[in-house]
């Protein structure tokens, strides 16, 4: 048995400090929300105080209009948020549903009025088409969008290609797994992006890439359901983001609020109007199994009401598939009897009506003889090796092409045996407003992905050698942010990423088992070395 491990962990802490007034350098997981207030005749009004309260959770903002009548909150929880002015001798203004979207600044303008007794203005914002306050290229992807996008495993990487200057692999809905896409942004390589979860590095360091690389686990990949958004930029991001030279994808997790809210789902995939495979069915094979089955369910509220948020989600995924696991071996036309003197006949180069020279060894190899005498012990016990299942570990072939002459007497064998995939990930969030200037979350997520391969990678080409892995990823994020004032706010993270994979592949011979010792050396227990029969097969 052969084990490889692809183990990497990383520990962020990042303290950030930010004037209200400087909006040009966000900060990731966060959005922020500037705007201008004027009275009824268009003159800019100064020492305004406006309020920004989420929705959610009520948790409040305030900050004061400037000299120009411009105000700016900055780091704030990405949701909608009502924004309001107040202002002696003028009418409130309340304005509704203002979107606060993960790297973007939300843009408002705020035209009061004279008051008069009784009256209160209370619109609705409209979804901003450009983005004004900033020149980067890229768009958030809202809940709505990838809960109801059709994704073949609910992975959120698949629709990262609908981000201008993005590049990706046509998705395979056969494929094992996650199903996760590296992509190529303005043409940089597909391990220049940059994953960030609720504002923390979230990369593999290994690799750097979003997919698996063998056992080398890839980029978590939350539940559709437990995304509250992500953002993809593409171009002129700012230097808070300049880690790579390609996208940057930051997730942000949801969170509980003030109302308890949840759900439940299920995906469902079977064989039922499943094609088969064009080769496979060519070959005389059944169609493989392709079952998915995804289910799970989230649910989030208060513990104390504007004090104490909660959000947590569980999702299974149970994968069956025989389309990722084909395999096609050429063999020799063996038959069950296998002992040398058969074996002898069976390949004599001077057996009458039989093409001698399709039987020649060559490149200086000895010559079997017709009785069988001279084959090796090592090779006949080899051929002869038959596994629990009573299986040989060289079978026969499940086709036998036609003689021709001059050709050594073959047949193919196509394998579809059905590989598996389980995961099972979880989500916990919570979050306490301590007071209005402080206010703490916590984001955790693990992932537990074990595999089964019935061949394993560059190796052998006939059932028996799988290999099982086991990959895991770990997520948990802490945030304290603290307002100092309107115009110094303060953000302490800690972040802890781990990515363990580790895959052992299953050699069943022993060197024992058929005579011979381990081409090493080695003392105690060992397995037979691999063999390739060239133009054949591989053990």
């Amino acid at each position: 048995m052969r084990i490889a491990s692809g183990r990497d962990m990383l520990v962020s802490i990042t303290a950030v400090f930010l004037l209200a007034g400087v909006l040009g350098a966000q900060v990731p997981g966060t959005g922020a929300i500037t705007g201008s207030v004027h009275d009824p005749s268009g003159l800019v009004v100064t020492k305004a105080m406006v309020s920004a309260v989420n929705e959610s959770t009520d948790a409040t903002r305030t900050a004061v209009t400037n000299s120009a009548g411009v105000f700016s909150m900055a780091l704030l929880s990405p949701g909608n948020y009502s924004v309001t002015v107040n202002v002696p001798g003028f009418a409130e203004n309340t304005l509704h549903s203002v979107r606060v979207v993960v790297s973007e600044t939300s843009s408002v303008e705020f035209r009061l009025a004279i008051k008069t007794v009784g009256v209160s203005l209370q619109v609705s914002a409209d979804e901003e088409i450009a983005q004004s306050q900033s020149s980067t290229l890229g768009r958030a992807v809202l809940p709505e969008a990838v809960q109801a996008l059709p994704l073949s495993s609910r992975n959120y990487t698949q629709i990262l290609s609908l981000s201008p200057g993005v590049e990706v692999a046509l998705p395979n809905a056969t494929a094992l797994g996650r199903g996760s896409q590296n992509v190529s942004a303005n043409g940089a390589k597909t391990t220049a992006n940059n994953v960030q979860f609720n504002g923390v590095d979230a990369n593999n360091l290994a690799q750097n890439s979003v997919e698996n690389a063998t056992e080398e686990v890839g980029v978590a990949i939350p539940a559709p359901d437990t995304i509250e958004e992500f953002k993809v930029q593409t171009a002129n991001y700012d230097a808070s983001y300049g880690r790579g030279v390609g996208a940057n994808v930051d997730v942000v997790s949801k969170a509980g609020s003030n109302h308890f809210h949840g759900e439940v789902w299920e995906f469902l995939r079977n064989n039922i109007l499943n094609a088969n495979d064009f080769f496979v069915k060519l070959e005389g094979q059944a169609r493989p199994e392709l079952k998915q089955n995804q289910f799970g369910g989230s649910v989030g509220g208060p513990i104390w009401r504007d004090k104490t948020f909660f959000f947590g989600a569980y999702q299974g995924l149970r994968e069956v598939n025989g389309f990722g696991a084909k395999a096609t071996a050429v063999l020799p036309q063996l038959t069950s009897d296998r002992s040398a003197a058969t074996l002898g006949a069976q390949f004599c180069p001077t057996s009458p009506g039989r093409a001698s020279a399709a039987y020649q060894t060559f490149a200086g190899g000895t010559q079997v003889a017709c009785n069988g005498s001279n084959i090796s012990p090592v090779a006949l016990a080899l051929l002869n090796f038959k596994f629990a299942n009573g299986q040989y570990a060289i079978p026969s072939p499940q086709v036998n092409l036609p003689a021709s002459s001059g050709q050594f007497p073959i047949g193919l064998s196509t394998y579809v045996i059905p590989a598996t995939y389980n995961e099972d990930q979880y989500t916990a969030d919570l979050d306490q407003m301590f007071t209005a200037r402080n206010q703490l979350s916590a984001r955790f997520f693990y992932a537990r992905a074990p595999w089964y391969l019935p061949f394993s990678p560059n190796a052998a080409t006939v059932p028996g050698w799988p290999t099982n892995e086991l990959d895991q990823n770990a997520m948990l994020v802490l945030s304290d942010t603290q307002v100092v004032n309107p115009n110094l706010i303060h953000i302490f993270r800690f972040g802890y990423m781990r990515f363990d994979g580790i895959a052992s592949i299953s050699n069943p011979i022993s060197a024992a088992a058929v005579g011979t010792v381990s081409p090493t050396g080695t003392t105690g227990p060992a397995s037979a070395p691999g063999i390739t029969v060239d133009g054949l097969f591989t053990l």
